[in-house]
């Protein structure tokens, strides 16, 4: 019988580091939307000669914008494992919590 408690417990403790982890991963792909944000923000600037003929812009922006698409998509296929990591550990404790065969009480 604590032998599954301790389970339980367990499993409830990876799914909170799990959900910790996937939290990193939606702030991280936020940050990869403001890096492709801002490297197509300086393309257009530079196609409509807001920086002149820098090259660097150029450089830059094209940088931050490939960069943060990568950036947003590796982010986003570690949020599917980690969610669908988080629903197997919820089914293990829901499977574990009904072999405990716990029973309802009565109010008087």
């Amino acid at each position: 019988m604590m032998d599954l408690h301790k389970q339980i417990a367990d499993l409830e403790a990876e799914i909170e580091a799990l959900s910790e982890a996937a939290t990193q991963c939606r702030k991280s792909m936020i940050v990869a939307k403001v890096a492709v944000g801002a490297g197509i923000l300086l393309l257009v600037g530079l196609l409509f000669g807001l920086f002149g003929s820098a090259p660097i812009v150029l450089v830059i922006g094209i940088a931050s914008t490939l960069a943060g698409a990568g950036f947003y998509g590796s982010g986003r296929s570690t949020l599917e494992q980690i969610s669908a990591t988080a629903r197997a550990c919820e089914d293990r404790r829901d499977r574990i919590i009904d072999e405990l065969n716990l029973q309802t009480v009565q109010g008087p």
